[in-house]
């Protein structure tokens, strides 16, 4: 699978340490080293325009580092104790759990100043992260999907999970532990973040049912070569933003969220407790979070800004987009995520294991 290749990749990277050039090489060149911000994140979750607009502000060079999922990042992160990163891209859910491990740095409210911009809505969505997460961008998971290959609108998990013969082998599932089970409990009318034992067993026996209709587990590619655009698979578990930049490059591309609800994801940005630039990284969230770098990087990304003065800049047409801000309906049947009791998460990782990484 990508995501195992991308986590030793990232591994390999990270103990090769920095490239060096040598003494008499950089006299001749007269060069100043540049100071380097390095960032964990997901691909293609920066604006190019907004990096190149912090670089030319602060001097820095910004040098990104990704994963693929949430568990990649995680096991990258275990094996490196958190080292080799200045800013980490963290979901709601991690975050409590980096605080605990000591990879997260406190944040210092004076440097970053543009943080009273935030929506109070997210700080009280997600008590006590407010110290050390800089909440960044904010969507809705659900399908995306080819009109032209389905046949038909989707409207269900179950589209899925119980696909009609056309999809069978066609359908991309997400390959992450808490994400995939959401999918399933929604699908059979439970919450996304129950520990009912019972019910988390009638999720992994529907997504072992599901199987054999599964074209792999993992993320779609974004670019000409995904399989959504190839016409390998039809349908897929994907984030909004995501399947914005797929319509975006075929109009036969469509985005639902199920009428059973789905997740609210909100992501943070972190300072890493052992950045080596941790005054450049706590510059480098609040430059993030000047109203016009988060309207211009949320519009270029096609993701919902928690920034209210950003929104105050936003064009009405992005605003009222219902694939990049959910109508109150849709938002009304979705839920955030919340942190499981040990038991319940373990029970979900060694189902998953088996599920996608067992014969």
């Amino acid at each position: 699978m990508r995501r195992s290749a991308l986590s030793l990749l990232v591994l390999l990277v990270l103990c090769a340490g920095p490239a060096t050039t040598g003494p008499s090489v950089a006299a001749a060149q007269g060069a100043v080293a540049r100071p380097e911000l390095v960032v964990f994140n997901w691909p293609d979750y920066l604006a190019p325009a907004v990096i190149a607009a912090f670089e030319a502000a602060s001097g820095a060079r910004v040098r990104q580092v990704y994963f693929e999922t949430d568990d990649a990042r995680d096991q990258v992160l275990s094996a490196t104790d958190g080292a080799g990163f200045d800013v980490l891209l963290v979901d709601s859910n991690a975050l409590e759990v980096y605080r605990k491990h000591g990879w997260l740095e406190p944040l210092d409210p004076t440097a970053i100043p543009h943080r009273r911009h935030i929506d109070p809505r997210w700080d009280a969505a997600y008590p006590g992260s407010r110290d050390y997460g800089l909440p960044y961008l904010w969507g809705t998971m659900g399908i995306v999907y080819r009109r032209d290959l389905v046949g038909r609108e989707l409207d269900s998990w179950l589209d899925l999970l119980n696909p009609a013969p056309a999809l069978r082998g066609r359908i991309l599932m997400i390959a992450d532990h808490f994400d995939l089970f959401a999918v399933a409990l929604k699908a059979l009318g439970f919450s996304m973040n129950t520990s009912n034992t019972a019910q988390i067993q009638a999720a992994a026996d529907l997504l072992k049912a599901q199987r054999p209709a599964v074209f792999r587990y993992g993320a779609l590619a974004l670019d000409a070569r995904s399989e959504l655009l190839t016409g390998q698979v039809a349908a897929a578990v994907s984030f909004n933003g995501d399947a914005a930049a797929l319509i975006d490059r075929n109009d036969q591309v469509a985005y639902v969220v199920p009428r059973e609800g789905g997740a609210l994801w909100l992501d943070f940005l972190t300072v890493a407790a052992r950045s080596a630039q941790p005054a450049l990284a706590a510059a480098f969230l609040d430059f993030l979070n000047r109203p016009e770098i988060a309207a211009r990087n949320a519009r270029d990304l096609n993701y919902a800004t928690p920034n209210l003065a950003a929104e105050r800049l936003l064009p009405a047409t992005f605003l009222q987009d219902p694939l990049v801000y959910p109508d109150p309906a849709t938002f009304a049947r979705c839920e955030f995520y919340a942190r499981l009791p040990a038991p319940a998460v373990s029970a979900r990782m060694r189902a998953y294991a088996a599920l996608v990484h067992g014969d």
